[in-house]
């Protein structure tokens, strides 16, 4: 609660006038004359001191009524959602129709929180890549001559010497005279023949 601000008498009458709760009194004058304090100032001016300016000097209060008592009654202002300053202000009028003389005014507000705002996050600066360095190919080995094998000399066979051929050239003898081998063959011919003609000639 700040150093002035006291809680407000007058909570009852705005329940029953159905207004909001006035929270606590900012300031409170008595008997009526300028004051002022770190919330409000007030001017009281007039031919007998009947009017009232109000001015806000500290705006984190909400300022939601103005009291202002003159004679046997009093006005209730309610200026919450209204701007400074408030001028003119004045209790009620006489049977004569004057404005009598302020003689105690006083403002009822509250003080507002103040907002928390979220810590700001600093912002996410997105993760470096590495640069990415070209893949090293390995050496390319050279490849290893493998040593040629020398052929392996397959043995050459001498070929068997051909019988010589008897002096004079002429051919061995075999031991069968040439003779013999016609007449064999002769008689093999003249009996194929007879076997032929006995197929052809009839009974």
């Amino acid at each position: 609660m700040p150093p002035h601000a006291r809680r407000s008498p007058w909570g009852p009458l705005f329940q029953l006038a159905g207004l909001p709760a006035p929270g606590e009194t900012l300031i409170d004058v008595d008997p009526g004359q300028d004051a002022a304090n770190d919330i409000l100032s007030g001017d009281v001016y007039g031919d007998d001191d009947q009017f009232l300016d109000v001015t806000q000097l500290d705006d984190s209060f909400v300022i939601t009524a103005i009291v202002v008592k003159g004679g046997p009654a009093y006005t209730l202002y309610v200026v919450e959602g209204t701007e400074s300053p408030w001028t003119e202000l004045h209790s009620p009028p006489l049977d004569n129709g004057n404005f009598p003389g302020i003689s105690h005014w006083f403002a009822c507000g509250y003080e507002v929180d103040e907002p928390t705002e979220p810590p700001t996050e600093p912002p996410t600066e997105p993760p470096t890549e590495p640069p990415t360095e070209p893949p090293t190919e390995p050496p390319t080995e050279e490849p290893t001559e493998t040593p040629s094998e020398s052929p392996t000399e397959t043995p050459t066979v001498e070929p068997s010497e051909s019988p010589s051929e008897s002096p004079g050239g002429e051919l061995p003898d075999t031991g069968s005279s040439p003779t013999l081998l016609l007449a064999a063959a002769g008689a093999l011919l003249i009996a194929g023949l007879l076997a032929l003609r006995s197929r052809f000639v009839k009974p």
